[in-house]
């Protein structure tokens, strides 16, 4: 049983963060695309970066930075 909810834990993590991923491109680019459009090149931009960045951010401190990424004793 502890092995199957460690593997439904593992598949709600990778769910979670694939949709995160999603909503970093998908929203940011869209809201670039409608602001560019309408006539404000520029503040297009600066919502895609934040957007983007902001996403890429919050996914390093959820996903990235946890790991013990050190090596070999």
């Amino acid at each position: 049983m502890g092995e199957h909810s460690t593997t439904a834990l593992d598949r709600e993590e990778t769910m979670l963060a694939g949709l995160t991923v999603a909503f970093g491109v998908i929203v940011p680019g869209t809201l670039k695309y409608m602001l560019t459009a309408a006539g404000y090149p520029f503040i297009g931009t600066v919502a895609w970066a934040c957007g983007f960045g902001g996403v890429a951010l919050a996914f390093w401190f959820r996903w990235i930075r946890p790991l013990d990424l050190t090596g070999p004793e």
